[in-house]
């Protein structure tokens, strides 16, 4: 119930194609457009998140930015309170969603 992934609305982006959040769980994935790369984000500010969602004015490239400047990358070391990322795959067609959206997401 909690692993449901709001799939943010398609807005003009030059760098990110595709954008979902999770609220709930303070995570979300994004694909960029050129390399199609695919990463998860985990422990985003729920606030962030929201204003994401419902904000269809707000900038995906620059709210992005924040993110990729403030998270490190995910490892067991990390403690657990910090923005984290982890690539999770790339996207080799445009019209598909992530497989990780497919798949029931582990807590």
């Amino acid at each position: 119930m909690f692993n449901q992934y709001t799939i943010i609305k398609p807005r003009y982006s030059a760098a990110i194609e595709f954008a979902a959040v999770n609220v709930l769980q303070g995570r979300c994935i994004i694909r960029f457009k050129e390399s199609g790369a695919e990463y998860i984000y985990k422990n985003v500010s729920r606030r962030r998140l929201l204003s994401l969602t419902l904000d269809n004015n707000k900038s995906l490239g620059f709210w992005i930015q924040f993110l990729a400047k403030n998270a490190v990358i995910e490892n067991a070391l990390r403690p657990m309170k910090a923005m984290t990322y982890k690539r999770i795959g790339t996207a080799y067609h445009r019209e598909t969603l992530p497989a990780y959206l497919a798949t029931p997401v582990a807590a």
